[in-house]
């Protein structure tokens, strides 16, 4: 294969040219982000990454006419646990044009630092970088961090038992079409057939109230990358990526930025009292708006189990935080509510909230006894979809978590690493890349610095990041896991998730 066919790459030699100008080629070509600020704690090494793992992860990059645009992928890879990389697949889309397939496998390096920091190698021509941090051996978040694209996604390791045939069952999934739509949906898998229903909306205009869903070529027979594909009755088409029996991730194949997930649904019937009374749920999600900045968002809020959002205090944990187009919403409590939860897993949520307001949420239950589920924002001036799910008792932030985050200020911004508090204080290290369309530069760096962390009962945290930004905000949703949305002027949020011991 020559990789220089694929629109993707094509896109990277446009970079080259530009990164020789301005002496950034040099910095970002053919580096790792291993290079950065010494490790934190931990006990990772290169072979906790072992096995067969799918990326799904969106970015920006310049197009073949020079301009920056963003793009969905999925890459499947196999590590050998001694760092040694073998690329398999990598399918996505730019500008309505889907990547050229490898033809071959190519192969790369890779490298973990004791606390989950590390990186990926790609021998394309040039040679592609990634900065990852593991959750644990089989989950982590990853960024693209060269000076050829900015991206941000999660990879996880493949069952390569489960590669034989079609997903089966009832699944939930959601899918985001930057600046374009999102939907949310459950739907059942026989023999590769899908049918089911979703909710759809199309930038602010919202299919009414849901839709059928089906598939009129049915899901074909994975290959041994997890990969086949399917076409809807909507006339869309993907690639499809399993995961495991439970789980797989999809991507446009027919000249869209469409890129999604789906999983297993718990049996049952479900009903308000799912969402048990007392019962505390954070949420983050994040999405496009006519203006490039787009919006993140985090809250949490409790339900009676009886179609009530109960007003957050002492008893009732409920706050929201959201930046739209760099205006910021703080601290917003949640005064009261509804919701609606039928019995195939659909609901809604509608928050009212003191000092602000926020889009009603459409969602479907994933996992009725945890409470995850997908939803999108009804939301006139924005595509936003994201997830929610059970809320511990009292969580904190107690001791390592790896993170990513995304988002706009002056630039487009991509972050990921790892977290800790100790005795000490509050430790950060993380592995950036940043793309300025002024200047048609992009700027990987890695920083380690440290701040403060103040953790209130409803397990929103004031995190201050010297020298990223004084004003982070995380909700807790489990100790060192949850959502966090940055307010100091730029729109940047993301997740993070408690690092499994080592």
């Amino acid at each position: 294969m020559n990789p220089l066919a694929s629109p993707k790459c094509a896109r990277h030699v446009l970079m080259i040219l530009a990164a020789i100008s301005s002496l950034l080629f040099t910095a970002g070509c053919g580096s790792s982000s291993s290079s950065g600020p010494p490790p934190l704690n931990g006990g990772f090494t290169n072979a906790s990454l072992t096995g067969q793992y799918v990326i799904a992860q969106t970015g920006t990059s310049l197009n073949s006419q020079g301009n920056p645009d963003p793009f969905s992928e999925a890459i499947v890879f196999t590590a050998d646990g001694n760092g040694n990389l073998s690329i398999t697949a990598d399918d996505g889309d730019q500008d309505g044009v889907p990547f050229t397939p490898l033809t071959s496998a190519v192969s790369g390096t890779y490298g973990i630092n004791r606390d989950g920091t590390g990186f990926l190698q790609i021998n394309y021509n040039p040679t592609i970088n990634y900065a990852i941090t593991m959750i644990d051996d089989s989950h982590f978040y990853v960024i693209e961090q060269d000076v050829f694209a900015t991206t941000s996604g999660f990879g996880e390791k493949q069952d390569t038992t489960a590669l034989t045939a079609a997903p089966s069952g009832n699944f939930v999934f959601k899918a985001h079409n930057i600046d374009t739509s999102s939907r949310v949906g459950g739907i059942a898998i026989a023999a590769g057939v899908i049918s089911g229903n979703e909710d759809l909306l199309n930038f602010g205009f919202l299919a009414s109230p849901t839709r059928a869903i089906s598939t009129t070529v049915a899901m074909s027979t994975p290959d041994s990358n997890g990969r086949g594909t399917f076409t809807l009755n909507d006339g869309t088409s993907f690639n499809y990526y399993v995961v495991n029996s439970s789980k797989f991730h999809f991507v446009s194949n027919a000249g869209s930025l469409e890129i999604g997930q789906a999983e297993a649904q718990t049996a049952g019937s479900f009903s308000p009292a799912t969402l048990a009374a007392g019962t505390s749920y954070v949420f983050g999600s994040s999405g496009d708006t006519s203006n490039p900045l787009g919006i993140h968002s985090a809250g949490v809020f409790t339900t009676d189990g009886n179609g009530n959002i109960e007003a957050g205090g002492s008893t009732a944990p409920g706050a929201v935080d959201y930046v739209q187009d760099a205006t910021i919403n703080s601290d917003l409590a949640v005064s009261g509510g509804t919701y609606s939860l039928a019995s195939n897993g659909r609901g809604t949520i509608n928050l009212t909230l003191s000092g602000g307001s926020i889009s009603p949420q459409i969602f479907w239950i994933v996992n009725g006894t945890s409470g995850y589920a997908y939803f999108l924002a009804n939301n006139a001036a924005a595509v936003e979809d994201g997830t929610f799910s059970l809320q511990t008792p009292a969580p904190t932030i107690s001791s390592q978590g790896a993170f990513v985050m995304d988002g706009i200020d002056t630039s487009f911004k991509d972050r990921v690493g790892v977290f800790e508090t100790t005795t000490s204080g509050f430790n950060w290290n993380q592995a950036a890349n940043a793309f300025d369309v002024g200047l048609d530069e992009y700027d990987p760096t890695s920083t380690g610095t440290n701040g403060t962390d103040t953790v209130t009962s409803d397990g929103r945290a004031a995190v201050v990041v010297n020298g990223i930004t004084p004003t982070l905000v995380f909700y807790l949703s489990a100790p060192n896991t949850g959502f966090m949305v940055q307010e100091d002027g730029a729109t940047i949020g993301g997740a993070f998730a408690q690092q499994a011991s080592q």
